[in-house]
């Protein structure tokens, strides 16, 4: 009688999932899943919040930025300028952004008014030009000594921007002036031309 041939069992065994394993990583992506969806909601919500916040602190700072007249006051009187806003929140920087804004706008048109009457007046008078140039400084510094312990970076654009506007009525004036000059005031006035370009462009006058 043949002999039938044995087999042997291997050692490795067929190794299936038990359900509580396959529970417990269902669980556990589901609480991922859920943990990504409240952080997506949370930081969707606070965007919302932020842009809220951003929107009524710029109406603030529009509504509460100094005045014409007030600037004006301030010049005058040598006083700071209060501005709202600050640094805290976000808020806070979009009031002062705002109100900067508005200032240096308002700002912007008292120094060029006050800077075509002083040129005017020179027309009317045949000043002098290197009094005219005093008289333009002391309107740009006016303005921006009130700027400089709340806004001295507006402040120093403000100066920059004048300076530019200033430059161009001066020299305008003192070209005029040298047309309707005798040859002998010609080369004074050419002289003083000369001067105040040169401290212009070494910073010193507006």
């Amino acid at each position: 009688m043949v002999e039938r041939p044995r087999y042997q069992r291997r050692g490795a065994r067929l190794n299936l999932p038990r359900f509580e394993d396959a529970a417990s990583q269902a669980a556990a992506r589901g609480a991922a899943n859920t943990g990504q969806a409240l952080g997506r909601m949370t930081q969707f919500f606070l965007q919302q919040t932020q842009q809220q916040a951003q929107v009524k602190g710029e109406e603030y700072g529009a509504l509460h930025a100094p005045t014409r007249e007030q600037l004006q006051d301030a010049m005058e009187r040598g006083d700071d300028i209060d501005l709202p806003g600050g640094n805290l929140t976000v808020a806070d920087r979009a009031a002062r952004k705002a109100a900067l804004a508005i200032t240096s706008d308002n700002l912007q048109h008292l120094a060029q008014t006050a800077i075509t009457e002083k040129v005017l007046k020179a027309y009317e008078t045949n000043q002098d030009p290197t009094d005219l140039a005093d008289d333009i400084d002391a309107v740009i510094t006016g303005y921006v000594d009130i700027l400089e312990t709340n806004a001295p970076t507006l402040g120093l654009n403000f100066r920059a921007k004048m300076g530019m506007y200033a430059n161009r009525e001066y020299e305008s004036y003192a070209k005029s002036l040298l047309k309707t000059s005798t040859s002998t005031n010609k080369i004074s006035v050419t002289k003083m031309l000369l001067d105040e370009q040169k401290n212009i462009s070494d910073g010193g006058m507006f």
